[in-house]
């Protein structure tokens, strides 16, 4: 087990040091003496391809949405948790733009950028299961069914209310690491992760938790969207990482990022599982007027079947 863990954080310090490679070149290269500085939160190790694919993202709308001015240089703040990111924006001093799940009360504190950064695949959820309960879940078809399994949630997740609303029952956990224990010792049965996530995490763990495994054939499906967030009274950064992502729309850059990237790379082609089951359910914390409906930043249900 020691050794084990050695290994997994072996593999989340090279993670950490690949992943923001690429970030610590962008900030030491030359840059115009009038660029302005963009502080985003650091990140935990176990996260760090996460952080290079939001990172990465934001320096690619920046760059697009500069229009001659000169581009902002990203620098990592310190590492804080998504309540204390929320409270740093709003004094706008320690952390100028976060990325997070959103909710009804995040953007009226905050300036959304009402992009999905992941065209919200986030939103379909695939479980990481103890693979002993791989038959229970291959007979799980609907809500009702579902229902009789208990999931883990971290503690204030946006989701872990869009989930209990469903009816489903949740254990809310302090910490992220913790979950993976809880779900190989069965104290609850699935652990609900984006389209793509589940594949790294399993990876990362594979020398802990070797019984843990990405269930694929199955997606609960909800309306949940990552945004940039940025302070309320910053509209001029707000609409200058908008204007970017835009334009990665317009190009095709931004669809060719996801399929690229070593976070969501592993989800694509959509449609490469086939019998998906679906269970959809409401979110009815996603604040008024999100158009998730929208192909031009929303994956559609048409998009994870196979071409005829």
């Amino acid at each position: 087990m020691v050794f084990g863990a050695f290994i997994v954080r072996a593999i989340f310090i090279a993670g950490l040091l690949v992943g923001m490679s690429a970030v610590n070149a962008h900030a030491q290269a030359p840059v115009d003496a009038r660029a302005r500085v963009i502080k985003v939160a650091a990140a935990k190790p176990e996260f760090a391809v996460a952080q290079d694919y939001f990172v990465q993202l934001l320096r690619k709308a920046l760059e697009e949405g500069a229009n001659g001015r000169p581009v902002p240089v990203i620098q990592e703040a310190q590492l804080m948790e998504q309540d204390l990111g929320v409270q740093e924006m709003i004094r706008g001093k320690k952390v100028d733009v976060y990325w997070m799940g959103t909710d009804q009360e995040r953007e009226r504190k905050l300036r959304a950028i009402r992009i999905p950064l992941d065209r919200g695949l986030i939103g379909h959820r695939r479980f990481i299961i103890q693979q002993r309960m791989k038959g229970a879940f291959d007979g799980v078809a609907d809500l009702k069914a579902l229902r009789t399994y208990s999931a883990c949630q971290g503690i204030d997740w946006p989701d872990t209310k869009v989930l209990r609303n469903a009816g489903l029952k949740v254990r809310e956990i302090t910490s992220f690491e913790r979950i993976f224990q809880e779900v190989a010792t069965l104290r609850c049965e699935y652990f609900p992760r984006g389209y793509f996530e589940g594949y790294s995490e399993i990876e990362q763990r594979k020398a802990i938790y070797p019984e843990l495994m990405f269930y694929e054939n199955l997606i609960l499906n909800y309306p949940f969207a990552l945004y940039f967030f940025v302070n309320a009274k910053d509209e001029e950064l707000a609409r200058w990482i908008e204007t970017g992502l835009e334009k990665m729309i317009d190009n095709g850059d931004f669809l060719k990022y996801m399929e690229n990237h070593p976070l969501t790379r592993v989800a694509f082609p959509l449609h490469k599982i086939k019998k998906l089951r679906w269970i959809n359910i409401d979110n009815t914390e996603m604040p008024a007027g999100t158009d998730y409906k929208n192909p031009r930043y929303w994956f559609q249900p048409e998009d994870f079947q196979a071409p005829r």
